[in-house]
């Protein structure tokens, strides 16, 4: 293979998560000799500065219609538009028009590259502009969306399978559902090693750690319920945001308080902030030292997903505990590094927090198994194996 191969990421989203994180590894262990890389921004976000900070050359889409108008088209079983969204996938539909046939255009005419990375499946508007201009893969982090009579499902299928060049899917999960075999391949996300032995007084903590937001996919309704059912001595340490969904008085937000639409997570915010077992930790870009504190990490989505903190939990020795969706049993095995409950029941869920803190030997044990899986499935050396997708397609 040639030095200096052009890689052009192109990122979606505004916030920091599981996507940008997962993009920035992939440029840090990447051979500087031999790739060139420029991350393309569609919102400008706090990723802008982390990709400042570790000295990785990007740029933000400078047309207005990116800043202010821009909505990726979601088809993943977390987020997707209903039958009785009309005019929300009427508007959706143009924006992904708009996009596929002349924005993206204008803002990838300034640009070389051989390979475009595309760092999410709900790209798709961005697939025939740059498959024009190089080899394309896209990232799949999303569990794709195949319901009853699912035309959008097949619609985006067919882009995948039209202009990508390779498809890399973060689970066995996630590369079912978008079927398209003969050009994807699962590589698991991978989380640096935090070089750190765990405290052996934290299993003693009763501390557990939620780090979804106000979120209902994330199971924060489930995890709030939860608290009713816990020992006395026990805390829950919430992470994320949880502001109040009215927090903005905007004409969208005020018809929304006036309908009673948010009611229910404001309720739930309020009972998680006053509750004696729950402490808000807030926002927090590095979950590591919240994981040193803890004896055990929670993660109670409702809907199917390859959970990023759960990798962290393991490298940190620290067992988890996780509902029973779809892609969840790709990472913990019930009862030997966490345990499963089944979603959407907080009794259940309290029920395991409460055993936890009443064994820390059993802590131990199940983290010392959690680190060994993430040892062998979890760490950067899945950035051979990304290599490998840039060589194959190069060719």
């Amino acid at each position: 293979m040639e030095k200096n191969i052009k890689i052009l990421f192109i990122h979606h989203a505004a916030g920091w998560g599981g996507a940008p994180i997962s993009m920035l590894n992939i440029i840090n262990s990447l051979d500087k000799s031999k790739y060139q890389v420029h991350v393309l921004l569609i919102k400008d976000s706090i990723v802008s500065d982390k990709l400042k900070k570790n000295n990785i050359s990007y740029s933000i889409a400078q047309s207005k219609f990116y800043k202010k108008y821009y909505q990726y088209f979601t088809h993943s079983e977390a987020e997707y538009v209903k039958f009785y969204q009309i005019f929300k996938f009427i508007r959706l539909c143009l924006i992904w028009l708009l996009s596929r046939y002349f924005f993206s255009k204008r803002e990838l005419i300034n640009f070389e590259f051989d390979i475009v990375h595309l760092n999410s499946s709900v790209l798709t508007d961005w697939l025939a502009p740059t498959a024009k201009l190089g080899k394309v893969i896209v990232h799949v982090r999303e569990p794709f969306r195949k319901g009853k009579l699912d035309l959008l499902h097949y619609f985006f299928r067919h882009q995948y399978k039209k202009y990508a060049d390779h498809i890399i899917a973060i689970s066995h999960d996630n590369a079912r559902r978008i079927n398209i075999p003969e050009k994807t391949a699962v590589i698991y996300n991978f989380v640096k090693l935090p070089g750190i032995a765990p405290k052996l007084d934290s299993y003693r903590s009763k501390r557990f750690l939620y780090v979804g937001g106000a979120a209902y996919i994330k199971g924060f309704y489930t995890m709030v319920d939860a608290l009713d059912y816990l020992d006395d001595e026990i805390i829950i340490m919430f992470a994320g945001d949880y502001s109040s969904p009215y927090r903005q008085k905007t004409f969208r937000t005020t018809v929304k308080k006036a309908l009673g639409k948010g009611r229910k997570k404001q309720l739930a915010i309020q009972r998680m902030k006053k509750h004696k077992n729950a402490v808000e930790v807030g926002l927090v870009t590095d979950i590591g030292p919240l994981l040193q504190e803890c004896c055990c990490l929670i993660s109670p989505f409702t809907v199917p997903h390859f959970s990023r903190p759960v990798i962290e939990s393991f490298l940190y020795q620290k067992p988890v505990i996780v509902s029973d969706v779809d892609g969840m049993q790709e990472i913990v095995d019930s009862n030997l590094n966490g345990f499963v409950f089944q979603k959407g029941n907080p009794k259940e869920l309290a029920e395991l927090i409460n055993i936890l803190a009443k064994h820390p030997e059993r802590c131990i044990k199940m983290g010392k198994n959690g680190y060994e899986k993430a040892i062998l499935s979890f760490t950067n050396r899945n950035v051979d194996q990304i290599l490998n997708v840039y060589q194959k397609i190069f060719k």
